[in-house]
């Protein structure tokens, strides 16, 4: 699930909550044939240990810092692992008919990575306290602490994805310095990635400063240079090298980047180290 279109979602949608409850399982247990809750949305919490917990037919490999949504009259399934008892929170909302058609995500399942956190875990259990006490001071809590448990969800599924894709360009950088004398592309790049290729620009200028393919000229540039100050092949295989096929091309990119051509370039270079 894009984090963006779920901070969207739950900014504009009227949602209330309604109730909360946790439920354990043994180690291998097997939970089938209900469904979810009619006319009601949910976010499944896990608490501790880990399971396999379907909804339509489709798995997620569920455990603390792991967050599902569906939504209501789902058929689920749950399988236990086979080594540590499994709890979990389950915490309804609801939307107006008329908001549910208008926000088809209410009526659909999928995976929020949040990462662990206490407050997340917090949250669930005093809305669990909240909703026992009696009184509408308790049910305006309840209210609170809904949209607080919500807040800390979004927060940390937005680092998540901030982290995840850290580490993603980190890759890129990598994968650039290893093949720059390749023919690349930035379409090459973000199919490396698995990252659509918009993303993966957008992505890659947010942690470099640079747009990728201005990232790649100026990394084939500085190792072209290196190569013309201490190696004495020719231009063109230098350009070779550093991924340009084209020697002329090479020589227009390495001037533009550099104020003079790379044959200008080594003599500088040259008479330089004379006076070192």
């Amino acid at each position: 699930m894009d984090i963006k279109y779920l901070i969207d979602y739950y900014a504009h949608a009227s949602v209330k909550f309604t109730d909360v409850f946790t439920n354990k399982m043994e180690t291998g247990q097997v939970d089938k044939g209900r469904t979810t809750a009619p006319g009601k949305c949910g976010l499944v919490v896990p608490l501790a240990g880990s399971a396999i917990f379907s909804f339509n037919g489709i798995p997620y490999a569920m455990e603390p810092g792991m967050i599902v949504h569906a939504g209501p009259q789902m058929p689920i399934e749950i399988k236990v692992s086979d080594d540590k008892e499994w709890e979990y929170a389950v915490v309804h909302y609801q939307l107006s008919p008329e908001e549910s058609t208008l926000y088809p995500l209410s009526a659909q399942h999928f995976l929020i990575n949040t990462g662990y956190h206490t407050k997340i875990i917090d949250y669930v259990q005093q809305l669990i306290e909240s909703q026992s006490m009696p009184g509408n001071m308790s049910k305006f809590k309840a209210k609170t602490l809904f949209m607080n448990l919500l807040e800390a969800i979004l927060i940390s599924a937005k680092v998540k994805v901030l982290d995840t894709a850290s580490d993603q360009m980190e890759q890129a950088l990598q994968y650039i310095h290893e093949n720059y004398a390749k023919q690349l592309s930035v379409s090459k790049i973000a199919e490396e990635l698995g990252v659509e290729r918009r993303r993966f620009a957008y992505l890659f200028e947010q942690h470099t400063g640079m747009n990728p393919s201005a990232y790649l000229t100026e990394y084939r540039i500085r190792r072209a240079k290196e190569l013309l100050k201490y190696d004495d092949s020719p231009v063109a295989e230098i350009a070779e090298c550093v991924g340009y096929v084209d020697c002329f091309y090479f020589s227009r990119v390495f001037k533009k980047c550099t104020g003079m051509s790379p044959t200008t370039y080594r003599k500088t270079m040259l008479e330089e180290a004379k006076y070192v």
